[in-house]
């Protein structure tokens, strides 16, 4: 039986309200991409619309924490967020009181490593003006869909919010960590489990004596152990990859970066490593630290990256990812300090090897490890098991309902190298089919297989920079504006 739906049926169904730009994400990508939009003059009232269910734009996973202990892992000038402005949030520390506060940010040789929390608030007011001035629109809701519709884009939250969109930007973070495979089988369920630290209080129910076992010897790994040991928590605690390698400290002082990988360029992973090693030795005799060589090539990283075939990039994951991360992503010097003292006293131990059994009980978790190089068997009982084993990226697009709907549609491929989503040079979404699909744009960490380096504040702010000035040269001084679809 034909069914027609009365006017007031009809005034219920929301419309989708137009906009010239839909940012999926406002963590500290979509949110300089937002405010340099907002202020390049191309927008009016509500043109520029951020899909974030956080309260506030800006902070994303990285910054969103009230834990104090919890530090930037560069020092405030070298932190450039503002792409206009490079010593903008070292003056705003200064002028806000905010160091003051903060005693414990300035380290030996006078750099300062400033709370995250602080750096989150930072972002939040730089987003404020633009967005009581009508330009940026924050919607509070997860995306759950985004759908072509003629030449641009339905996108749909959770809360029922739906924009017509001429251009879309997938600016969404990391993955959540995953569990390796033996330890998610035996401990799915378990209530001393904690498969997602980065989540609200999620350390509050571990006491001052249990001991804990943490999967990842990485920066998050070291986040945890300085969250605990800030809490008054003395128990032991094993941290655990298969490597052993961890991420190394911040040299003090100002240092410049040594190194020119570009001129003469690799074309080899091992080529590549050889230059390196030579740019570490001629460091070494000019008494420079190997920081500033690791300065040169986070500096020179997308270029590098770029001149290497498919096969080489592959082939630098493969054999020289983790060495080279654990000397990019470097600790704060407050941080080795809590790290250093419990490796010395032997309630913090760090250890290489595979997981080869767990076994679970009410209140405790026993787990035997095959420690390199020894090849001997230590067994640990603890009473928390904590996930630290950094992004998931084979879930990037699983685990995100309107990212899978977008690949089977075509309108988007995972990256070659399994870290993101697969874009051109210039950030478009490489559909299926091979090409670039010109309003529909990928920002930020996602963006890592075409970049390579594209995880610092520093290059981030150049993406959003360039993204934003091909958007404005391309597409916003030509489209018509948008009616109600």
């Amino acid at each position: 039986m034909l069914r027609i739906a009365t006017p007031l049926e009809r005034r219920l169904i929301p419309q989708a309200s137009p906009c010239r730009v839909a940012i999926i994400g406002g963590g500290y990508t979509g949110a300089t991409i937002a405010r340099l939009l907002a202020i390049g003059g191309h927008c009016e009232e509500h043109d520029i619309v951020v899909f974030e269910p956080r309260g506030k734009l800006g902070s994303g996973l990285a910054y969103d924490t009230n834990d104090s202990a919890l530090r930037l892992n560069v020092s405030a000038a070298r932190m450039r967020a503002i792409p206009d402005e490079p010593d903008a949030f070292l003056r705003w520390l200064h002028d806000s009181g905010t160091l003051a506060a903060d005693p414990d940010a300035t380290a030996a040789d006078g750099a300062i490593y400033a709370r995250r929390s602080d750096f989150a608030r930072f972002m939040a007011e730089r987003m404020q003006p633009v967005i009581e001035g009508g330009l940026v629109r924050h919607v509070r809701e997860r995306v759950e869909t985004v759908v072509r519709s003629g030449s641009g884009w339905r996108v749909t939250g959770d809360g029922g919010t739906r924009v017509m969109a001429d251009v879309v930007i997938i600016a969404t973070s990391h993955p959540k960590p995953k569990a390796p495979g033996p330890i998610a089988y035996a401990l799915n369920g378990h209530p001393r489990f904690i498969s997602d630290p980065s989540q609200p209080n999620a350390l509050d129910a571990i006491r001052d004596q249990d001991r804990v076992f943490v999967i990842g010897a990485g920066l998050t790994a070291l986040d945890i152990i300085t969250s605990l040991r800030h809490r008054g928590h003395e128990g032991k605690i094993v941290a655990f990859s298969r490597s052993g390698l961890m991420p190394q400290e911040q040299a003090a002082g100002t240092l410049g970066p040594h190194g020119d990988f570009v001129s003469k360029p690799c074309h080899t992973a091992l080529a590549l490593l050889r230059q390196v090693r030579r740019a570490l030795a001629e460091a070494q005799s000019r008494g420079l630290p190997w920081q500033s060589v690791f300065d040169a090539l986070r500096q020179q990283g997308q270029t590098i990256w770029q001149n290497l075939p498919p096969v080489e990039q592959k082939r630098f994951l493969r054999h020289l990812r983790r060495r080279y991360e654990t000397h990019r992503y470097r600790m704060p010097p407050q941080v080795a300090t809590i790290v250093d003292q419990g490796l010395r006293d032997g309630r913090v131990l760090m250890r290489p090897g595979r997981i080869c059994r767990v076994e679970r009980s009410a209140k405790t978790v026993s787990v035997d490890l095959i420690v390199k190089t020894e090849g001997v068997v230590e067994r640990h009982d603890f009473e928390w098991v904590v996930v630290a084993t950094g992004p998931d990226h084979a879930s990037v697009v699983t685990r995100q309902p309107y990212l899978a709907e977008l690949e089977r549609s075509g309108c988007i491929q995972r990256d070659k190298h399994g870290l993101g989503i697969a874009c051109d040079g210039d950030s478009r979404a490489i559909g299926l089919d091979g090409h670039p699909i010109e309003t529909l744009l990928i920002a930020g960490p996602l963006a890592r297989g075409t970049f390579g380096e594209l995880t610092g504040v520093p290059e981030i702010a150049a993406q959003a920079e360039q993204l934003v000035a091909g958007i404005s040269a391309r597409l916003l001084q030509g489209l018509p504006r948008r009616r109600h679809a």
